[in-house]
């Protein structure tokens, strides 16, 4: 009769019993299994085994439900036929090292290997103990996991036979099997290879990126190549054919997002080529014959054109691109035409399978009132929730600012506003999420170091997620570090700014900078706040007829608005005296007109209603345009016209000193800035013949005055000069050439811009602009640019300077020119923050579309910081210290060398969890690498690398590093054991005299134990934490154990 086996415990027991009867055993097996631990458990009798023929049934991985889908086969790695959900278990007593060595040595003189080609011909297993017994069924050849406390046990079907003519059936079968290479394939080697990696000494370097491979390995892209290979359409395409290999590594990493998730954000930094990558996933999902649309800025515009219309300076005009383009500012138009001649009124919004947003970080307002619908509200509302499945591409040059706001609206359009869109992805709440991460940072904030390293490590594991499923961040020094510059086309070297502080008035005698802003703070600005002058019993009545209201609630009264307003014009008076002396007084010119229009009406009115109209104000894409219906008979006529006089007299006294500087050419700015454009234009020093300046100020009124200021004399001499702004046509000396913005920009940098040079006499050198050009233009044909004002805000300046600090620029040196006040530093930033006041108010002044101030450009040590450096050195903007930028959340430090590694290092796949090396250090002890297992009893003090944890423990049990700065456990990793490629025989000498050949683990097994103890004692004390929460004390994390943890590496620090 047949004996029923129906557990794997019963059929390691059934073996040994047979085993020991006798020695000189041949055994048959066909399994899919031979763990670590069923060799332990059998090895006491296997000394009676003479010989066994051994086939490897089945070695394919079906990945579980929540893996992500690949491509291709994805095959079982070797060392998995040694390793069960016991075996890992067993793992934490370090054991596993001597008992592989042991098996490896039995299998190298006892066991012959075969492995099935063709693993669906050959089902179910069996072992055959020479003609006496054959054990066949469902049974794996491993040892089963306890089961714990309301599991179900495994059940399984297994039939020992005894009966000879069975026996013989089942030997003619395997012998079949065994002996044609049609079923099978000698395996010896290559399992003794896999067995080699789980003992082997590895060199404390390996150790580090084995270890890297385990935490970030799933983030490494299938590769470029293969991506070609799939789409041969796309790969023709001139667009994919002019990408460097980083810029095609983005792309394919883009689709592959905005197929999985619906959307992307690529914010590489300033010079990296965003443009293009769009431009190629655009032209992707155009050969699947998607409808895309476009939106930019209005200054972006005309470049989104030059890439999809037959023009001469288009490079991709093969490509056929067919998307239509439309501004940021047509989404809140309702009529009219946008400047591709699309008829606003009748726009399906909801058509578009793809959206691509540049400058998508200006979207940022959520503002829902009905009767002013923010241009985010239209996008989220008319095209992403009404669209079917609109997918998204987002330009950004977001930093996170300190501040998740900017991020959350951002990923919200990729969302459709769905707050569990990546419910499946493991994220069950992206705004929970997003509060616990602002949390952690708010509580940063408050630290005096604020250290970027210790926030990284105090954010969620989730959040770095998050960013890795929708988000493309790289910074120039990624980009080099990991392609290299031979692969790149290289970039330009900086060289240190040249900073120049000039007086206003060459004689030194008019327009003190400090004395003269002592008289702007004086100024009592009536002309912007009339409701301060209206009589009291009339003062309830103008406030609710012009106060704000939303619903039944009053978000603001208008004499608030009239403050912020009042101030917003100090600060333009300010700011302009700073950029220019003709600038200054040309506002100041224009404020004496308006005092005088009011006088004039207020004194000709001796009752009735009169309308004093306010000021349009337009300051980096601020606008106020306020009017007033106000009764004369309701001012207190004589004050208001008093404070009236007395700001024209002191505005008038301020505009003869500017007449006076202008008229007797003492304007000592700009006479610095003719010395330097003729040093420029005659000796080019920076690069031989380049002759090209690029010359920035915030304000069109100093634009135009450098303009007429110096084009007349240097087109004597032959240097075309050209001036273009926001407002009014650009302007050039240059015969015969359209005043165009594009014309301009062609013929200052005609290799970037047609690819082509053109001869000197067509060429403009010398380039004038406002901000308008300050993003999104590849200008580096020049390879200077002049702040000829510095601008409150750092980052405009590097943005400025990333027109020409490009890759693939034919400049070896670039240069930044700088002009600052002739102030101290500190004092010009005291000054301005007194002139400024409390200007954070001002977004409830603006259009409900732009902030006018960020949160971190009101941090005066910040702005400080970062303005001394901008006088010694050219900073990248994700180096600005205080500012968080994605390039700072993402693991593109390590995933890059990562990568780099593995391609030269291909064995590293093969190498099963586990394992560990040796080396010296400072400090003694050892640094674990452990996954947590239990995806149920997930803890809310999460290590920043959840589920892994790195943690540096002492000899001593002491915890260098723990679960609260697993990425300061990791960086010393690196520096300990970065560089060490061999590992060094004398320390593994050392090791296994003391550890018995690596049997006697047990030393090290508690010390394994007492760091997974430091990281449930870390969740404990966080729990302990929320016992007065609402939800009380909760610790799913105290039911975790041990056996909860697989080991991934370990690096003895002797």
């Amino acid at each position: 009769m047949n004996e029923v086996i129906s557990s794997n415990e019963q059929l390691i027991a059934k073996i040994n019993e047979v085993l020991k009867e006798r020695k000189g055993r041949k055994i048959n097996i066909i399994n899919d299994k031979l763990t670590l631990s069923v060799f332990s458990e059998l090895s006491k009798n296997l000394k009676n085994v003479e010989k066994i023929n051994f086939i490897i049934r089945n070695t394919a991985y079906v990945p579980a439900g929540r893996e992500l889908p690949r491509e291709f086969e994805i095959r079982q790695n070797d060392t998995d036929l040694f390793f069960n959900s016991y075996d890992i278990i067993q793992k934490n007593k370090l054991q596993h090292f001597a008992k592989a060595k042991s098996m490896y040595d039995f299998i190298q003189k006892h066991v012959n290997v075969r492995k099935a080609k063709d693993p669906g011909k050959i089902t179910g297993n069996i072992i055959m103990i020479d003609d006496e017994i054959a054990i066949h069924g469902t049974s794996s050849l491993e040892v089963s996991r306890k089961t714990k406390r309301g599991e179900l046990a495994p059940i399984h079907f297994n039939s020992a036979v005894t009966e000879k003519s069975q026996l013989e059936h089942f030997q003619r079968l395997f012998n079949i099997i065994w002996n044609s290479d049609d079923y099978t394939e000698d395996y010896k080697t290559q399992l003794l290879e896999s067995l080699n990696y789980v003992y082997k000494d590895y060199s404390p370097e390996f150790l580090y990126y084995f270890t890297l491979k385990e935490l970030f390995g799933s983030q490494l892209d299938s590769g470029v190549e293969r991506f070609e290979k799939d789409k041969t359409g796309f790969k023709k395409s001139v667009i994919w054919n002019s990408l460097y290999d980083f810029q095609k590594d983005a792309v394919v990493s883009a689709i592959q997002k905005i197929n999985k998730y619906n959307g992307c954000i690529i914010a590489d930094s300033v010079g990296l080529g965003k443009t293009f990558e769009a431009l190629a996933v655009i032209k992707y999902f155009e050969l699947r014959e998607d409808n895309v649309l476009v939106l930019c800025p209005a200054k972006l515009y005309d470049n989104w054109d030059s890439f999809k219309n037959p023009y001469i300076d288009n490079a991709f005009i093969k490509d056929n691109f067919n998307y239509k383009i439309l501004c940021h500012t047509d989404l809140t138009r309702t009529k009219g035409y946008s400047r591709s001649g699309i008829d606003l009124s009748r726009v399906n919004w909801s058509n578009f399978d793809l959206v691509v947003i540049d400058e998508s970080h200006n979207f940022r307002n959520r503002n829902e009132d009905i009767e002013h619908m923010s241009r985010y509200m239209k996008l989220m509302n008319d095209i992403i929730k009404k669209g079917h499945g609109t997918k998204v591409l987002m330009l950004s040059a977001t930093p996170v600012n300190n501040s998740l706001i900017d991020l959350k609206n951002q990923i919200s359009i990729i969302t459709a506003d769905r707050d569990h869109a990546f419910e499946e992805a493991g994220i069950p709440s992206i705004s929970n999420l997003l509060r616990k991460t602002q949390k952690e940072i708010n509580d940063w904030l408050k630290t005096e170091e604020r250290s970027k390293n210790d926030l990284l490590d105090r954010l969620p594991a989730d959040f770095y997620k998050l960013l890795e499923m929708v988000t493309i961040s790289r910074s120039r020094k990624h980009i080099t570090g990991y392609y290299g510059n031979d692969n790149i086309g290289k970039f330009p070297e900086k060289l240190p700014p040249e900073t120049y502080y000039p007086e206003i008035d060459t004689k030194g005698e008019l327009l003190n900078f400090a004395e003269t802003n002592e008289i702007l703070e004086s100024l009592k600005l009536a002309v912007y706040s009339p409701m301060s002058y209206i009589k009291s019993e009339y003062k309830e009545y103008y406030r609710k007829k012009y106060q704000t209201v939303y619903g039944e609630r009053v978000l603001f009264y208008h004499e608030n608005r009239e403050l912020i307003n009042a101030r917003l014009h100090r600060f333009n008076l300010f700011k302009r005296l700073e950029s220019s002396v003709f600038a200054f007084g040309e506002t100041i010119r224009r404020l004496i007109a308006r005092i005088d229009s009011y006088i004039e009406v207020i004194s000709r009115c001796n009752s009735g209603e009169v309308e004093l109209a306010g000021e349009e104000y337009v300051e980096e894409d601020v606008t106020l345009d306020y009017k007033y219906e106000i009764k004369v008979e309701h001012l207190i006529a004589a004050d208001f016209l008093e404070d009236l006089y007395y700001d024209k007299e002191m505005l008038e006294g301020l505009y003869r000193n500017v007449l006076q500087v202008l008229n007797e050419k003492r304007d000592a700015k700009l006479k610095k800035l003719e010395e330097i454009i003729v040093n420029k234009i005659i000796k080019t020093p920076y690069n031989p013949g380049n002759r090209k300046m690029l010359i920035f100020s915030a304000f069109a009124d100093t634009a135009n005055y450098l303009y007429d200021s110096i084009a007349d004399e240097l087109s004597k001499h032959g240097i075309n000069v050209a001036c273009i702004t926001g407002s009014g046509d650009p302007r050039t000396t240059m015969k015969n050439i359209r005043c165009e913005f594009n014309t301009i920009l062609r013929h200052f940098s005609p290799k970037s811009k047609l690819g082509q040079d053109l001869p000197k006499h067509e060429q403009i050198d010398v380039l004038i602009a406002t901000d308008c050009i300050s993003e999104g233009q590849n200008l580096q044909d020049c390879d200077a640019v002049i702040n000829y004002d510095i601008q409150w805000n750092p980052v405009v300046l590097i943005q400025r300077f990333g027109r020409i600090d490009r890759i693939g620029s034919q400049n070896k040196k670039i240069a930044m020119i700088n002009f600052f006040p002739n102030l101290a530093l500190n004092d010009y930033l005291q000054l301005e923050q007194r002139v400024k006041g409390k200007m954070m108010a001002v977004n409830l002044t603006a259009s409900g579309d732009e902030d006018f101030l960020s949160p971190e450009m009101n941090d005066f040590l910040f702005r400080k910081k970062q303005l001394e450096r901008l006088q010694k050195e050219v900073i990248e903007i994700d180096e600005l210290n205080d500012n968080i930028s994605l390039t700072d959340l993402n693991m593109n430090d390590y995933i890059y060398e990562l990568s780099r590694y593995i391609k030269n290092n291909t064995e590293i796949m093969r190498v099963p969890r586990g394992v560990y090396s040796v080396t010296e250090g400072e400090k003694k002890g050892c640094i674990f690498c452990f996954r947590h297992q239990n995806e149920v009893a997930k803890p809310a003090n999460e290590s920043s690398l959840y589920p892994y944890y790195v943690m540096y423990i002492s000899n001593d049990g002491e915890i260098y590093y723990g679960s609260a700065n697993a990425r300061e456990a990791l960086r010393e990793f690196r520096k300990i054991a970065y560089g060490k490629a061999k590992p060094d025989p004398e320390l593994f000498k050392k090791f296994n005299s003391r550890t018995k050949n690596a049997e006697d683990m047990s030393f090290y097994s508690r010390l394994l134990n007492k760091a997974i103890e430091a990281i449930q004692g870390d969740e404990d004390k966080k729990a302990e934490m929320t016992i007065f929460d609402f939800g009380g004390y909760n610790n799913e994390f105290a039911n975790s154990s041990s056996d909860d943890f697989e080991l991934i590496s370990f690096l003895v620090v002797e």
